[in-house]
């Protein structure tokens, strides 16, 4: 009977701390929800009478809420069932959409990821391990581009795994390198300047297409010959897919025998491809203190490593991402060093990220990781320093950020 009588006390206390943990989950969605709806309302308030931002706010409640989520979406690694959603996302219009995001965003503590092309190899724009909502920026569309390049000449090296055609042998593979440019002249000038620098290429007259600037980006956009240049004005992706991107700085050419290594791993592996974008001219010319990208002097090339994949699953991406981490060590012993370093807009949160918690001496040590590599030691300091004076609470922040001097 005693038994009985503890057993009936501990299931009435089971079931009393039951609902005590769900009427603490309800009152703490409740709360979600309240800071949520607060934050809309904020938003209004804050909007000026004659550019409301209404009109440009989206929930899940919202009909059009995926279409404006995956619009931008340039990367399926990030667009499984799995992926955490924002809970809202804001569309502005206006400078004043932009000021009062940010306001109210402080006010309720809120994270915040801004967006704009989508075109972040992380998802780190629109992707996040916590609550956050997205200040989708697609509406402000204006760029500034030099209207003319010092160098006539740049060279873009791409290397990949194909079927070799050249042997019998079953499923053989062989290295291709193919060679895109752009020359600021005619045929006859590139042939004359390639015949003296790059003979070895063998360039004909009937390798080349003379084509304006407009058409050059259509051209390196990959699109088919004959493109109209107003293909251009579509922000949809030709094609979507799972990715994976990496980079390096290559700073002394590789040795035969590390060429012949590589390309034997590269068959090894058969996905990842390697592009060597090279650099000198004008790169060369600026000091790296002179602006936050600091990759000058001393660079021969900048390498990216890319991996695509069509199948979605979280074992087949480990498989693919995996492909691409050994291709990236295997080019270690041929690439900078101390530090590494990498290109930030190859975003890769493998080489360190920031959890952005409240102990502000841990989150500038990590920052410093990833900041050391994509900035150097100098220029990472100098940007802390603006980063602390323009926003010392941290608000603007991602997995990458510059974080603030502790």
């Amino acid at each position: 009977m005693a038994m009985m009588r503890n057993y009936i006390i501990f299931l009435a206390s089971l079931l009393c701390l039951t609902n005590l943990f769900l009427a603490s989950s309800a009152a703490s969605a409740s709360d979600t929800f309240g800071v949520h709806e607060a934050f809309v309302q904020c938003l209004s308030r804050k909007s000026l009478p004659n550019e409301p931002i209404s009109g440009l706010i989206y929930t899940p409640n919202n009909s059009s809420f995926s279409t404006v989520l995956q619009t931008y979406i340039r990367n399926l690694r990030f667009n499984e069932t799995t992926t955490r959603k924002p809970y809202l996302i804001i569309t502005p219009t206006k400078i004043s959409h932009i000021q009062s995001s940010i306001l109210c965003a402080k006010q309720y503590g809120l994270l915040m990821k801004i967006r704009s092309g989508g075109h972040d190899y992380e998802g780190v724009s629109y992707v996040a391990d916590s609550p956050f909502f997205i200040l989708d920026l697609f509406n402000f569309r204006w760029q500034e581009i030099a209207d003319k390049l010092d160098d006539d000449l740049f060279i873009r090296m791409i290397i990949d795994v194909v079927n070799d055609t050249s042997t019998t042998v079953t499923n053989a593979k062989t290295i291709r390198s193919t060679f895109f440019a752009l020359f600021l002249g005619d045929s006859e000038r590139l042939l004359s300047v390639m015949n003296k620098s790059f003979p070895e290429l063998g360039l004909k007259k009937s390798d080349c297409t003379e084509m304006n600037w407009a058409e050059s980006v259509v051209y390196y956009t990959s699109f088919p010959a004959g493109t109209p240049v107003e293909a251009l004005l579509s922000r949809i992706p030709q094609v979507l897919t799972h990715l994976k991107r990496k980079s390096d700085y290559l700073k002394k050419p590789m040795p035969i025998d590390g060429i012949e290594f590589i390309f034997k791993k590269m068959i090894e592996l058969q996905t990842p491809v390697l592009t060597f974008n090279p650099y000198g001219g004008k790169m060369a010319e600026i000091s790296p203190l002179a602006k936050p990208f600091p990759h000058r002097a001393g660079n021969i090339a900048k390498i990216q490593y890319a991996t695509n994949w069509p199948e979605n699953g979280v074992q087949t991406a480990e498989h693919y991402l995996n492909l691409t981490k050994q291709l990236f060590a295997y080019m270690t012993p041929y690439v900078s060093k101390n530090p590494r370093e990498h290109f930030l807009n190859y975003r890769d949160l493998d080489i360190g990220i920031n959890h952005n918690g409240k102990n502000k001496i841990k989150n500038y040590r990590e920052g410093r990781v990833y900041g050391v590599q994509y900035f150097l030691q100098e220029n990472f300091k100098r940007l802390v320093k603006v980063k602390t004076v323009v926003d010392p609470d941290n608000f603007f922040r991602n997995e990458q950020s510059i974080p603030v001097f502790p």
